[in-house]
């Protein structure tokens, strides 16, 4: 089975840049309007807070997910959505064995998801992050049906 999250990827850019965008508008406006854009200092300050928490989330969030199970092989990558066709620092790639895959567990946290996927080798057990924030609720189950019936068929041969 083959998921991908690249159509909503493809947007990620483009939000990014204009939230930049809206943060350095946001800073020039208030500037240039004498600091009247904002009732009070307060509320700009928080403005400038949410989109600057906005951009933090939209970078460390925002990643290309790929996931092949077809093979012998599981493969998982993970992507940066921003520079990353110039700058390939955030790309991991993770090809596991099926054999070797023994449970794994997805935190659903408010804005954030997870996958931890604990698979052993020849001395011990080790465990994989993945960032599956921008999958789809929908791709997210057929990933757990994925990972459910090679985690079962491990556990038969046993």
């Amino acid at each position: 089975m083959r998921l991908s999250n690249h159509k909503l990827v493809k947007i990620i850019p483009g939000v990014y840049y204009f939230s930049v965008i809206l943060f350095l508008l946001l800073i020039f406006l208030n500037q240039q309007l004498g600091r009247q854009l904002f009732p009070s200092d307060k509320y700009y300050y928080a403005s400038l807070i949410i989109v600057g928490m906005w951009l933090i989330y939209i970078y460390f969030a925002g990643k290309y997910f790929e996931y092949d199970s077809e093979g012998s092989l599981v493969s998982f990558l993970n992507r940066g959505a921003i520079l990353s066709e110039f700058i390939n620092y955030r790309t991991k790639i993770h090809e596991i064995k099926k054999d070797n895959i023994h449970k794994y567990k997805i935190y659903n946290f408010l804005f954030y998801r997870r996958l931890v996927l604990f698979y052993s080798t020849k001395n011990s057990i080790r465990d994989v992050y993945i960032n599956i924030s921008m999958l789809s609720p929908r791709k997210t189950r057929f990933l757990k049906l994925s990972l459910d019936k090679i985690i079962a068929k491990n556990q038969s041969k046993l």
